[in-house]
């Protein structure tokens, strides 16, 4: 179930990357900061409330890079 979870998870940070990228070039500012707030909110809280955990509970599943 945790492989399942992360690769998900992943997945997320993937879209949201394109998300990001879309808001950083629409050209409206108010936009772009709001999409880097609440998608860096979310981010974070992924990254530090699900993945660590689960890295540390399973240290072979946490990519080479982190």
């Amino acid at each position: 179930m945790a492989l399942s979870m992360n690769e998900h998870i992943e997945n997320m940070f993937h879209h949201a990357n394109h998300v990001l990228y879309v808001a950083n070039n629409s050209g409206d500012e108010e936009l772009k900061l709001r999409t880097q707030k609440v998608l860096g909110t979310v981010m974070a809280e992924l990254y530090l409330e699900l993945q660590i955990p689960m890295y540390k509970e399973f240290p072979e599943m946490r990519p080479a890079d982190r």
